[in-house]
């Protein structure tokens, strides 16, 4: 049996409205995310207790279309050069806390978490070598027709994996997780879907959002 991994207080790095992300107690490179329970889920919308109540599949729907995506994005780009525009997950291990996806850690040069792009604009300020490494991710984004159902600055990180050089990685929110999933049924249905995000993230970080050449830039 695989050994239980114990998920200390003190390693909790996020917790969303579903799920908590936790260090790796073993491996400095990855991190754990959880579900939580269904109490603490319980300041969702209405709809949202309501589905989870009555089709508890739901909880799970989010971890099942990232894995999909995922899977999907690897298995068509298989040269050993292809560098991913998200995150690599390393499947599922036990854990004290429940069932925990195992996902790659993006961290600075020194070690410590990256920063997201929330945190950047709020505190600090796009440099201009960051918003080239955005305007990267956002063309790789389009170029592999990632579906990215929650591109949001919080989501969007800026750091290195694996000793790599610098770089900016969509760590969250990927996946076709609507009810109707608009964005796999044609590539263009998920461009579009592609626009709207990064038109909402625009006004989110004062950035502006060039619809035609699909890249940001700093207002003047």
């Amino acid at each position: 049996m695989t050994q239980m991994l114990n998920l200390q207080e003190t390693d909790l790095v996020a917790s969303g409205v579903q799920r908590a992300v936790y260090l790796h107690p073993e491996d400095h490179d990855k991190l754990v995310k959880v579900l939580l329970p269904l109490p603490v889920t319980a300041g969702r919308s209405g709809f949202g207790n309501f589905m989870e109540k009555h089709f508890p599949l739901t909880r799970v729907r989010h971890i099942r279309k990232e894995y999909t995506e995922y899977l999907r994005l690897m298995l068509s780009n298989q040269d050993p050069t292809f560098r991913p525009p998200i995150t690599h997950m390393y499947g599922f291990a036990n854990t004290q806390l429940g069932l925990g996806c195992v996902t790659e850690r993006v961290t600075t040069k020194g070690g410590a978490l990256a920063k997201t792009l929330d945190s950047l604009v709020k505190n600090q300020g796009m440099t201009p070598r960051n918003l080239d490494l955005l305007n990267d991710t956002i063309n790789r984004l389009y170029q592999l027709n990632v579906r990215a159902s929650d591109l949001t600055p919080k989501n969007l990180v800026f750091g290195c994996r694996n000793g790599g050089p610098k770089e900016c990685v969509l760590v969250d929110g990927f996946g076709d997780i609507h009810a109707i999933p608009v964005r796999s049924m044609a590539n263009w249905s998920n461009r579009l879907g592609l626009d709207d995000s990064c038109k909402r993230m625009a006004k989110r970080t004062g950035l502006l959002w060039n619809n035609k050449t699909r890249e940001f830039s700093q207002p003047s």
